[in-house]
Order: structure tokens, then C-alpha cells, then sequence
């Protein structure tokens, strides 16, 4: 349950986050135009402003499709069936809880295509019964991209 609520909170915060980098990246646009462009130092000024604020605007606009894609995954995913293969740590982990990309296959219901995927698992993989080797676990998968998978203990 704490995973569940962890992995909502985080989807959360990247919409927040995307929507303050966009915000912040327009600020820097405008910043750009109210420059004295006469100065070479000022034309160095706004070049590195207008190149950092179009990199924030991406960055924003990235997680702010992340966060629909998230969304758009729950509401209309296909429930499927997959089978663990692998269970990789990271290196980097939150609140001394260690990342894991956990890979598994599973079969397509529509085009009984085998696809071999993976998705990240923040927490303790040794706490959690379902997450381990050769055993089941419920997935989501986008009926668009069947590479792009959800998991979550509460399917």
C-alpha cells in the first residue's frame, strides 16, 4: 500500500514540477526580450536564457505527458499476466529504499505476441511475495504501445 501511494504521490509531484518548469522557462523567454541586446554581454545573457528556458519548457512539457500517459495507463490499460524474469538493483534508491528494474514477459491477449519488458520497483523486493523470480504478476499494459507497462500491487 505504501508503494501504491508512493508511485501516485510521485506522478503527482512530476505534473507539479512539470507545470512550474514551463512556467519558469516562459519567465526566462520574457526575461530575454526586456534585455538591452546592445551590450555583448547582454546578447551573451540572453542567448544562455533563451537556450536554458526552451530546455526547462521541454523538461516541463515531459513531465507533464508523463503524467497523462500515467493517468491514460490506469484508466484504460489491459490487465494481463506477467512472468518475472529478473530483478536488477540500481544504484540510486529513495529514503534508503534501494530502486529495482524488474523484467518480465508476457503474452498480448489480442496478437498473442510475447513481449519482453521491464518497469521500475521502488522498495524492498524481499518484503514483497509476488516480486520474485519465475513467479505472476499483474500488469498493465497501453493498448496503444505494448512495451509502455504499469505495475501496481492493487490492480
Amino acid at each position: 500500500m505504501i508503494y501504491e501511494k508512493r508511485i501516485i504521490n510521485q506522478y503527482k509531484m512530476k505534473l507539479l514540477i512539470g507545470i512550474a518548469c514551463v512556467a519558469f522557462g516562459l519567465g526566462l523567454f520574457i526575461l530575454c526580450f526586456l534585455l538591452n541586446f546592445d551590450m555583448i554581454s547582454y546578447q551573451i545573457l540572453g542567448l544562455f536564457l533563451l537556450i536554458t528556458s526552451l530546455a526547462v519548457i521541454h523538461l516541463g512539457f515531459k513531465f507533464i505527458f508523463d503524467y497523462r500517459n500515467y493517468i491514460r495507463l490506469v484508466k484504460q490499460g489491459l490487465k494481463v499476466k506477467a512472468q518475472v524474469i529478473d530483478i536488477k538493483r540500481t544504484l540510486l534508491g529513495v529514503n534508503n529504499l534501494p530502486d529495482y528494474v524488474v523484467e518480465v514477459f508476457y503474452t498480448h491477449p489480442d496478437s498473442k505476441k510475447i513481449y519482453y519488458t521491464e518497469f521500475e520497483y521502488s522498495g524492498d523486493v524481499n518484503t514483497n511475495d509476488m516480486l520474485k523470480k519465475g513467479n505472476e504478476v499483474d500488469i498493465l499494459i497501453d493498448p496503444q504501445d505494448p512495451n509502455n507497462i504499469f505495475y501496481s500491487n492493487i490492480i
